[in-house]
């Protein structure tokens, strides 16, 4: 079957190849279609994010690659955006006019320190302890909480495509004994989150990221079934920062995702989203 990627970070973020030896490793494993999907620049100083007055070489630079590989494979130029609940809208309104095949809406952030300092969620176990004492009085209900808060918020205010590692909070909050994804409070947030997902039409992305070091996937593998149950589209996406992790835990993910009910996965062909059926 056709095996496509579109969720990368290359060196315009904070990737750590260029973009060129991304498409590279793309067309060297055959994949019948590559996105490339750099955080968008943000309203802060910061060392993850595309900087704004490097998006007109970004641009450039999938346009030579998008001409140069044109026989080898189908290229999509996409980003990764982010929301925030202090900016809202400040960073989807500053690409809305950049031409983009696709949007990857993801959250990294929900809330700041006392002090003002962000706070990343998928930092370090250390600092997300840190987070819960100083932001959110011990009680990582809370945050969990606020994180599918914002989640739905983003879903009903932006446009896109995709939406990115939807319960990314998960592996940070299971460091609590007060956390489970076995929870039924827990539970019912990603099915109304689901729901949302379903009425809106978003393509939810399967993130393979940690599968292989972890054994885990975005969203966590026991939502699979609702998530064919609930028949929304799913596309398999590695969310990689070195080119040869480009496809890194497709097979096995592929198989979980068979094993679910799973018939199909969703690609790019011609411009046009379309479905491709699991073999």
């Amino acid at each position: 079957m056709p095996i496509s990627n579109f969720h990368s970070h290359c060196n315009f973020c904070d990737g750590r190849a260029s973009m060129e030896q991304f498409v590279q490793y793309a067309v060297a494993k055959k994949l019948s279609a590559f996105g490339v999907s750099s955080h968008a620049p943000v309203p802060f100083a910061s060392r993850w994010a595309m900087k704004a007055d490097d998006m007109p070489e970004y641009i450039q630079e999938f346009n030579r690659l998008k001409k140069l590989y044109a026989t080898k494979i189908e290229l999509y130029l996409g980003l990764e955006i982010d929301y925030f609940a202090n900016e809202k809208m400040a960073v989807f309104d500053a690409v809305k006019n950049v031409g983009l095949d696709y949007r990857i809406g993801s959250i990294h952030h929900i809330d700041n320190f006392p002090d003002g300092t962000r706070w990343n969620i998928d930092g370090s176990e250390k600092v997300f302890k840190l987070a819960t004492e100083q932001i959110y009085n011990n009680d990582v209900r809370k945050i969990v909480r606020r994180y599918f808060e914002l989640s739905e918020e983003m879903l009903c205010n932006a446009s896109f495509d995709i939406i990115g590692h939807l319960d990314k909070i998960v592996p940070n909050a299971s460091q609590f004994a007060e956390f489970s994804i076995a929870d039924k409070w827990y539970n019912n947030l990603m099915l109304s989150l689901l729901t949302t997902i379903k009425e809106k039409q978003i393509i939810v992305e399967i993130n393979t990221k940690s599968f292989l070091g972890r054994g885990i996937t975005f969203p966590n593998q026991q939502y699979f079934k609702k998530i064919n149950e609930l028949k929304i589209p799913v596309m398999v996406n590695s969310d990689c920062h070195y080119p040869d992790l480009l496809t890194a835990g497709f097979n096995e993910v592929y198989v979980l995702l068979k094993d679910a009910g799973i018939k199909s996965v969703i690609t790019r062909k011609a411009n046009k989203w379309l479905e491709v059926g699991l073999v």
